[in-house]
């Protein structure tokens, strides 16, 4: 169609793997960094830890997008997940102030402060998971705000886990030219497979769909105290002073049960630049 196209690139002798995904590719919104515009954005992508030998990108994407220069990659380190997408800790949204948007990142440490100051509060055995506990793969057992803070092997993960956002924190916020009040922690919890690789202990809200002010958000299903779940109050404490409008979707049985969220069988058709893109020159 009219100003619409594509790039077919099919690797010959690579195996391809869910690191190819398109949700291990993500565009950071236009930013300045060391004095440097890109007015494009920045292609962000995952990879494996430096230096290791884990899964990586096929060679023939990660080549083409190096090449694409308007928008000069930045790679993280998103191996430590089962499936390795980028999109899985972090994205982006807008505001109307001066910086224009926020990064959001997956947080444990936000997930345990905010699961902390409920059972404080006396809302310890606040239920997760209400109706959900089968299809989310829980135990059946009733799972409360107690269980999750006793439970001290899913709190060694999600330090690990959490060492590692903050590894991409670092990378984001250094080729971004980021600061830490141009980030927001959404609460998150994950658990380590048997490969160790992690996955996410309820559904996973930062991958959310970003529609201009409204954001189509994974219903987390937590802990229910006062009527409300706290998860998704934080969330719209967090993100409706900034002029956005939260709503949350369930998709349980659609998508978070193969490992996916609602972004992940969704597509957005974004209004085009009013500039001819084609045109700038690095």
């Amino acid at each position: 169609g009219t100003d619409f196209g594509y790039v077919h690139k099919e690797p010959l002798f690579e195996a391809v793997a869910s690191l190819d995904s398109f949700g291990n590719v993500e565009v950071s919104p236009p930013v300045s960094v060391a004095g440097k515009e890109y007015p494009l954005g920045r292609i962000l992508m995952g990879s494996s830890f430096p230096a290791s030998a884990g899964r990586r990108m096929t060679r023939l994407v990660r080549d083409f997008l190096y090449a694409q220069r308007v928008q000069a990659p930045v790679e993280l380190y998103s191996d430590w997940l089962a499936v390795g997408n980028v999109n899985e800790f972090v994205t982006f949204v807008p505001t109307s102030d001066k910086k224009r948007f926020r990064m959001l990142l997956a947080s444990p440490a936000a997930c345990y402060r905010l699961f902390r100051e409920k059972q404080k509060e006396g809302q310890g055995e606040a239920t997760m998971f209400k109706g959900k506990g089968t299809a989310l793969g829980t135990d059946t057992k009733r799972v409360t705000i107690n269980k999750v803070l006793s439970n001290d092997v899913l709190a060694q993960q999600n330090q690990y886990v959490q060492r590692c956002i903050d590894w991409n924190r670092d990378i984001l916020k250094k080729e971004l030219g980021l600061l830490e009040e141009d980030i927001i922690d959404l609460p998150a919890l994950f658990k380590l497979d048997k490969k160790g690789k992690a996955v996410p202990y309820f559904p996973n809200t930062v991958t959310m769909i970003v529609l201009a002010r409204d954001l189509g958000i994974p219903k987390p299903f937590g802990p229910v105290a006062g009527g409300e779940c706290c998860l998704e109050r934080r969330i719209r404490a967090l993100l409706e002073p900034l002029g956005l409008c939260c709503r949350f979707l369930e998709d349980v049985a659609s998508y978070h049960g193969s490992l996916g969220e609602v972004r992940c069988g969704t597509s957005v058709q974004r209004r085009p630049f009013t500039f001819q893109w084609w045109h700038f020159t690095p």
